[in-house]
This record gives structure tokens, sequence and C-alpha cells, in this order.
């Protein structure tokens, strides 16, 4: 012992107890280590809602992990994504969360990805001097009780936590929901399927029933046993209450009689007064008619089953006063599209109907003719009781002709909402903002044009503290109005935030506007330019823009006001203030909500801007920056070409041109330092030349 004590206080121990250290400290840090985040949005770190969601897991979610070993650039880093952000999920679940990573050198773990219906994708490598090509797993597997989803293929990490936790919500969800049913209750699976089919000699005709039953077994399975499937032959007279109903394929033929008669081809699934449609139907192809939407039956069934069991949020739509259709593909269809994964677009007409009381928020979405009284009146009182408002509303609209030289010629856009808006704070001007900084574009005729009025802002133009756009590096906005909210910033009841401003090269037009690059040109005179409110946002307790309640007039049969008889009770309830806190958000254009600036997949700016309004408005704010927290979003702020190509080269050649003088600075300055030391202690060493 005596000598082992000695041992331990001589040096000689110094490296193996060095190594016991490392050894042990690595052993803590396996079970309890500490990891700091330091990107901006907080790309590594999970979101609180994430974290709530699997903290409260009551059954077991299992998360598995099919990704290739040894993946090249860039698919190597996405992978190394995924183990983080999925470390991060486990860290912060109960017991009921397991995450397993798949060895996939083993046969047995791509036969069980195929089985859960992952696909292999095709990577591109560059091996040896060669560019080659391979097929990879990089997808994962969800299972939480009997359900089961994928993300196939994961190939980018835009969003990755989001999709994530959406799908964790959806199955909860659904579990929870097909748990619930009371009973013998069943979700019903009804195959509509007329026989006329058979005789109409459709290719698939004989195979229909059997392709949908064996799809239908697999998903009930997956579902607690809790559907049933139904075959219905529905008669000509009775295919058109059925197309109306359900909105599923009406086919028109004649008999051999030459009798008018029809048939019905649909998918529905259906729980009580809900029902979903399933995309099933006959389509005339090269071949001849032909079924369609049976490839992957079971996934549209599945995908069926999530839409008509998610609680999704129902948001009021106004209409009537020619607001963009959120059904027109040319209008705002991609809008309603994008938000029906947890909203729900529910039209509205103020003149007909009330703001349902348990709604939260409503749309007034490009209106172009004035409301009734009563209608505003509507708007008002939903905002004093605690509603949340989106306004989108043009400054300036089309007169309908086209001008000489080719362009349409733009007119102030009169809507008394203004009233309401000026009265909350907000004042919205009659005129287009133009900005230097425009989408850029190139034109085969005339070269490069800029888009005055499709603006290209960067992070700087856009609010730092809000989670609706702090984590957007830019957005492209289009023929916006400028907004004043002065009125909103002097009321010490309310928070007004600008979301989107225009930047300082910014100017205003509100008459002769031709949009034409070539016939617009920014103002000589400096002075005339300066940022604009675009987007606005303003919360808080409102003041009501009516002294008194209106009362709707009651009419005869002939149109004439009948007045309420001496002694009847006037039950109107009239708010002046806010009984509850609500939200105002304001944008200066309705084109924000097209297929001009919003693509199918929801992956540009404007976009997850919209996705985020919707989500803040409805009380998901911690959607927005999990949405948004993707470092590919975050871009490097660009003012010139001539500066992009600067810093590009600086990257490149700068830094090593950097280091490498600060090697020689550093160098020269210990030889200076190595001489002066051994002239003060060894002046006389021969071995040191000096003149």
């Amino acid at each position: 012992m005596k000598k082992f004590l000695n041992w331990i206080k001589s040096p000689k121990s110094d490296f193996i107890l060095f190594v016991i250290l490392l050894i042990l400290a690595n052993i803590a840090g396996h079970s309890a280590f500490l990891r700091f985040d330091l990107t901006g949005p907080k790309s590594y770190s999970l979101s609180k809602a994430s974290k709530n969601l699997v903290k409260n897991l009551e059954e077991p979610l299992s998360i598995r992990v099919f990704f290739d070993d040894k993946l090249p650039a860039p698919y190597s880093s996405v992978a190394q994504y995924v183990n983080d952000i999925l470390v991060e999920y486990k860290g912060a679940g109960n017991k009921n969360l397991s995450v397993v990573k798949m060895d996939m050198s083993k046969p047995e773990n791509s036969n069980l990805a195929r089985d859960l219906g992952l696909s292999q994708i095709q990577i591109q490598e560059v091996k040896n001097n060669e560019v080659g090509f391979k097929q990879g797993y990089m997808g994962i597997a969800l299972t939480y009780g009997d359900d089961i989803e994928v993300l196939n293929p994961i190939t980018t990490t835009d969003g990755l936590e989001y999709k994530i936790t959406s799908k964790i919500s959806k199955m909860i969800s659904m579990s929870s929901t097909l748990a619930g049913l009371k009973g013998d209750e069943k979700i019903k699976l009804t195959l509509y399927y007329s026989d006329a089919f058979a005789k109409l000699g459709i290719n698939g005709s004989d195979q229909i029933e059997k392709v949908v039953k064996n799809a239908f077994d697999s998903v009930n399975k997956k579902n607690m046993e809790r559907l049933e499937f139904v075959v219905e032959k529905p008669a000509s007279a009775e295919v058109e209450a059925l197309a109306q109903k359900y909105g599923i394929q009406k086919i028109s033929y004649r008999d051999q009689n030459n009798n008018l008669n029809a048939a019905a081809l649909g998918l529905v699934l259906e729980l009580g007064d809900k029902f979903f449609a399933l995309p099933v139907e006959i389509q005339n192809s090269f071949f001849g008619y032909v079924f369609t939407g049976l490839d992957d039956l079971e996934t549209s069934i599945t995908e069926g089953l999530q839409s008509l069991l998610s609680n999704v949020t129902e948001i009021g739509y106004i209409t009537g006063h020619n607001e963009l259709d959120h059904t027109a593909e040319n209008y705002a269809a991609n809008f309603d599209r994008l938000i029906s994964g947890m909203y729900e677009l529910v039209d509205i007409d103020l003149n007909k109907d009330n703001i349902p009381a348990g709604m939260n928020s409503i749309i007034i979405n490009g209106p172009q003719y004035d409301y009734t009284e009563e209608e505003l009146y509507k708007i008002d009182q939903f905002l004093m009781r605690g509603g949340n408002v989106m306004f989108f509303v043009d400054g300036m609209v089309e007169d309908g002709t086209a001008q000489y030289t080719g362009g349409q010629q733009y007119v102030p856009n009169e809507s008394n909402l203004d009233r309401l808006l000026e009265r909350y704070g907000v004042k919205r001007e009659k005129n287009i903002v133009m900005d230097k900084n425009g989408y850029e574009y190139q034109n085969v005729q005339v070269g490069k044009q800029i888009l005055y009025w499709a603006p290209v802002l960067q992070k700087a133009q856009l609010a730092k503290k809000n989670p609706i756009t702090n984590n957007l590096g830019y957005v492209v906005m289009y023929q916006n109005a400028a907004l004043d909210i002065t009125g909103a910033q002097s009321d010490s009841d309310v928070k007004a935030t600008v979301l989107v401003r225009s930047s300082d090269e910014s100017w205003k037009m509100d008459s002769n506007i031709i949009l034409n690059p070539v016939m617009l040109a920014p103002p000589a005179d400096k002075s005339q330019m300066k940022s604009e409110n675009l987007v606005v946002l303003v919360e808080g307790k409102f003041k009501s823009a009516f002294d008194e309640a209106v009362i709707a007039k009651k009419v005869d049969e002939d149109g004439k006001e009948i007045e309420l008889p001496e002694g009847d009770l006037d039950t109107s309830r009239h708010i002046t203030s806010s009984v509850m806190p609500g939200k105002i958000f304001v944008s200066g254009s309705s084109y924000l909500t097209t297929r001009q600036l919003i693509d199918e997949n929801g992956s540009t700016p404007v976009s997850m801007l919209l996705m985020n309004v919707v989500d803040y408005m409805n009380g998901n704010a911690d959607l927005c920056t999990m949405r948004t927290k993707s470092l590919s979003v975050n871009t490097l702020t660009v003012k010139s070409a001539a500066a992009a190509n600067f810093w590009k080269y600086f990257n490149e050649y700068g830094l090593v041109a950097m280091l490498a003088v600060a090697g020689l600075i550093v160098l020269r300055i210990r030889s200076k330092r190595r001489a002066a030391i051994n002239r003060k202690y060894n002046p006389d060493d021969t071995r040191t030349i000096t003149k």
C-alpha cells in the first residue's frame, strides 16, 4: 500500500491518472451532458411545444431512424442534424419515448424499411475523381400504438422539427379519437361503385373492390379495428344526389337502348356528420379509360383518416364584397391549402350570418365593395369580444381597362373598412409602394429588369423580436399599400409592431400607375424616398368604432321598415371597449395570398410568413419559431452583386491570407522575443551572430 501511495504521489502516475480521468468523464457525460445551441434561431434545440408534447406521452412512441452510413455531402450533414434533433426529443421525452438508429448494413433492416413504406433515393457521390450514383435510405418511421407514420425522404433540414412534431401530434389526436369512439361505433369506408362499370369495359373494373378491400384491411389493422368497409351499388336515379352530397364522380353514359344513364364512383370515409372523399376516379388516358387513385390507396386512406379525425380550427372567411375566392386556383386556393393541415376556412356572409361564438379569428381578404353598417358592426363587436382579425386590403386595384401601352391602369381601392382600421390606429393609404430593391428577372428582349412593385426585403426590414418574422431571412412583397400606424403607437392600451417595412430606397405612387418596368424609374429627388410600413400587427384592448349598437332593420314583405312597438325591449348588447385582448393583422396587399407568391409546398418565405401569421393569431406562437428554425431560411443580407462577390472571394481566399499574415506576424514576434531573451541572459553565446 505504501508503494502504491508513493507511486500515486510521484510524477510517474500522472499520465495513467489522466487517462482514467478521461474515461470517467466520458462515462459520466454519456448519461449527463450539457449542450449549447449558439445559432440565432436555436436550430438545434427543441421548441417548447415539442418538449411538452413528448413529455406528456401517454402511450409508447417509437422513432426508428433509417439512414445509411457514410453518406456523401451534403446528405451527411442532414443525417447528423437528424441524429442531433432526435437526441433533443429523447432528452425531453418521458419513458414512453424511444429513439432507435437502425443498422442499414443488415439486410433485415432494409427489408423492414421497405415494409414500412420507406424507399431508397438516388445519391450522387464523387469518388476517385469520378461521379457515381448509389441508392440509400434517408427516412424515419414513427410508431404510436397501432399507427405508423413515415417521413421519407429527409433530404433537407428545413422545418424538420415542425414536421416531426406535427406527425406526432396528429398520431396522438387520431389515436385518442379512435379510442374515444363509443361502443360499437366505427368509421365507415364506403365504396360507391355502380354495376354499370362491369358492362362499360373499363380496364381494372373487376379488381377495384379487391384492391380497396386489401388497402382497407391493412389500415384497419393499424387503427384498432375501428373501421368498417361497405360497398354501395347506387342506381342511376341515386347518382346525382350522391355526387352533390359527397362530391364523388358522376359518369354519364347511354345504354344499349340509347337511354341516358348515370353511374357513380367514389370512396368516402364517414363518421357521424363528417366525411372525407378520397381521390379515386376514372380518367381518359392514351390507353383508354382507367381507374386512378388506387396505386397508393393505403396511404390515401390513412391521410383521409387524419383529415377526418383531426381537430382543425375553423377560421371565418368573410365573403360578399368581391373578396378573393379561397377555392379558386387563380386567387387564394394555395393559401387555403397552405393552412389546411391545422385550419379550415369557413365562408361567412355577414349580411346573413353572425360570426360563430366559438370562432377565434376571421380573415378579410381583398374586398373591393363597401360593407353595410350591420356588417361593420359585427366585425367591430367580434374584435371587442377578444376576436382576432386578419385584413388583406389593397391600396390600388385594376380598373379593368388596359392602356395603349399594354398595361393595366390602377385606381384607388375605396373601402369603408378604413373606418374601422383608423379607429383601431391603422391608416391604409391608397397607393403602391415601389422599391429599388425589387425582384430582378431577365427579359429576353431588353435584358435585366427590376419589378419595383415586388420588393425583396432582407432581415433588416423584418421585425426582429416578433415570432412571426424573427427567423425569416427575407420576404418578397407585391403591390403593397403603405400603412400608417401613428394612431396605434400613441394608444397605451395596444402594442403596434411593424412586421415588414420597405427599404430606405422606396417611394409611393398613387396615380397614373402602369406596372411596366420599362415605364417606371426611381424619382430623381432622393428626398421622396423613405421606408414605408407594409405589414403591421396591433394587439391589445381596442375602443369600439361605434358609439351605440347598430340594430338590423326589420322589414315587411314589401321591404318597408317595421318599427318596434312601444314597450318592446331593446335586447342589444353594445361593447364599447375590448373585454379581452385581441389582435389585428393588416397587410396592404391581398396578393400575398395568391399563387404569385405562395407555392403549393409552402416553402417560399411568404408562405412561411402567412403560416406564422395564422398560427400567431390563433394562439400557436410556438409553431412560428419551430417552422422557421432552419439555417437555410436565414440568409446573408446582400445589397449588391459586387458586395456578394467581395464576401464570396473574401471567404475563399481572404481568410486564408489573413491567417498566413497572422502566422508570419506571430513568428516574427516570437523570433524577436527569443533574440531579446538570449541577449539578456546569454550575451556571450558565440552561436549568436551580431552585427
